[in-house]
């Protein structure tokens, strides 16, 4: 894997794309090659955690539906190994780094989606009940918020554009961040917020599954939610066998994923006004989607808020410290008597 050379300036470039956002101070370099070691480490331990569960629930993957995923995978590192024996100048590096986290975070929802079944096929008690006591306890009722939404046909369709958003603006920050602003240590950090969230979801859902607020309260969502449910209900009840990607549903409520990659991709983009705000509306819209549609409760939203706010902390406090360019060239900056002074005074 590639070495980040240098350390990549957070600030937005001016013109047209926006200018710096000054609150937010701009964080270390991370060395994008020992990050991306880590969360490939991250997705074995995944694995190897999910793989008993597919034979002991009687699951198994129809793998004739991985050859698409394979070949896109496969020809991403075919690309990413053309850059790395021809590298090129610091742009070139910028996307290589691109491919490289498009690979990764392929490589990691081809793991984790198939590992939510065997999440639900653990059939832990469902927290339904608890999730629409919160909502109460909040003053939601996310059925009356779903007839709402569908006496208003037009913010119904508005919202649903907005929710399916969600896969396109996965990759925004890979083809803007990598590609076009070549502000790489943006791109790693988002490449780390992805991991740490879907993760901790499959978790959750592990731990605290529930059958999705339109089945317990038993009404219509604006948004189809039928196979959704039927997979659940078959998973349940030991019915459901066959994981085949192409039908491969969401099964993750609290917290809510599409929440928590909304709240990334925008933090994405904090550096850069016009396409930072720009998501600021969208995301808005979806964020609302998933409880005024009917899909999500709203506290699944509120722990989405937890669980991304947990992710960056963990990324400044953790992860940049440990992984960042400052770090790791301090030994080459002090030199020999510079390591044997500190060796000394540790004594």
């Amino acid at each position: 894997m590639m070495v980040v050379r240098g350390s990549v300036s957070p600030a937005a470039p001016g013109g047209a794309v926006g200018t710096s956002l000054a609150a937010d101070q701009a964080p270390q370099s991370v060395d994008g090659r020992r990050l991306a070691g880590l969360l490939v480490a991250i997705q074995l331990f995944l694995l190897l955690i999910a793989a008993p569960g597919y034979a002991a629930h009687g699951l198994r993957i129809e793998w004739s539906s991985v050859v698409p995923q394979a070949v896109v995978q496969a020809m991403l590192v075919g690309v990413w190994f053309y850059f790395q024996k021809y590298p090129g100048d610091s742009n070139e590096r910028a996307v290589q780094d691109a491919i490289l986290v498009t690979g990764l975070l392929l490589l990691l929802t081809n793991i984790a989606s198939p590992a939510q079944y065997v999440a639900v096929a653990l059939k832990r008690p469902l927290v339904d009940a608890a999730l629409a006591g919160a909502d109460a306890h909040l003053g939601f009722y996310v059925p009356a918020l779903a007839r709402w939404t569908g006496a208003h046909p037009a913010v119904s369709q508005v919202l649903t554009l907005c929710y399916f958003s969600f896969l396109p603006q996965c990759l925004l920050p890979i083809v803007l961040l990598g590609v076009a602003f070549k502000n790489r240590s943006a791109l790693w950090e988002y490449a780390f917020h992805f991991h740490f969230c879907l993760i901790v979801t499959v978790a959750v859902l592990a731990l605290f599954p529930a059958e999705c607020a339109p089945q317990y309260y038993g009404f219509q969502p604006t948004i189809n939610q039928t196979r959704l449910i039927a997979q659940i209900a078959a998973l349940r009840n030991g019915s459901f066998h066959v994981i085949n990607f192409s039908n491969i549903e969401g099964l993750i409520s609290v917290p809510s994923f599409h929440a928590a990659g909304a709240f990334m991709v925008t933090w994405a983009f904090r550096r850069y006004r016009r396409v930072f705000w720009s998501l600021v509306l969208v995301n808005t819209g979806l964020i609302a989607a998933t409880f005024m549609s009917g899909i999500h409760y709203f506290v699944d939203v509120v722990a989405s808020v937890v669980l991304f706010a947990a992710s960056v902390l963990v990324y400044r406090l953790w992860i940049v410290r440990l992984l960042s360019r400052k770090n790791l060239l301090a030994p080459i900056a002090l030199g020999a008597e510079g390591l044997e002074a500190l060796e000394n005074g540790a004594a």
